[in-house]
């Protein structure tokens, strides 16, 4: 993996791997945040021990059931930009990936304990857990990179804009 010609892409897939755990997370967070306004935690409550008493292959179709539904929309998404309309496509697009990261992170908190008992399932999510931790470290140099070039850019913009009479001096 430390091949020079590849650690480019990598870096870009991993910035990727990133950025879409980055939302993952903040789905989960404001998924958790809806629930939280609506009256749901009886409901909550009793479909969590409804998974508790399934079998783990019951609580991964649980699991999918998102995914079956969201996936084939967003190939209808495709659809649209392919036949012209691009911007609904491309906003549809747009919107069910964050619906289904929120509807897929909800289903994963509530049927994590079950999908774990699965060998293969472990397997699977420890090495996800691992690439996210190695991308982190990848990108972390770069992210400084990116943070000081911004906080250059934001001081370069607040200059100028002072200097044309805006702004507190």
């Amino acid at each position: 993996m430390d091949d020079k010609r590849s650690r480019p892409l990598l870096i870009i897939v991993a910035a990727i791997f990133l950025f879409e755990s980055w939302v993952w997370q903040g789905c989960v967070a404001l998924g958790r945040r809806l629930v939280a306004l609506i009256p749901w935690a009886a409901v909550k409550a009793r479909i969590a021990a409804f998974i508790a008493i399934l079998p783990a292959p019951a609580a991964l179709a649980i699991f999918l059931v998102p995914v079956a539904i969201i996936e084939p929309l967003k190939v209808l998404c495709f659809a649209l930009i392919a036949h012209h309309h691009v911007f609904l496509g491309i906003v549809g697009f747009i919107a069910l990936k964050f619906i289904g990261f929120g509807l897929i992170a909800v289903t994963f908190d509530l049927t994590r304990e079950k999908l774990l008992t699965m060998r293969w399932f472990v397997w699977v999510y420890g090495k996800f857990v691992r690439f996210h931790d190695y991308s982190h470290k990848l990108v972390a140099p770069y992210k400084v990179i990116v943070v000081v070039w911004a906080r250059e850019m934001r001081d370069w913009a607040q200059a100028q804009w002072r200097r044309l009479g805006y702004g507190a001096n």
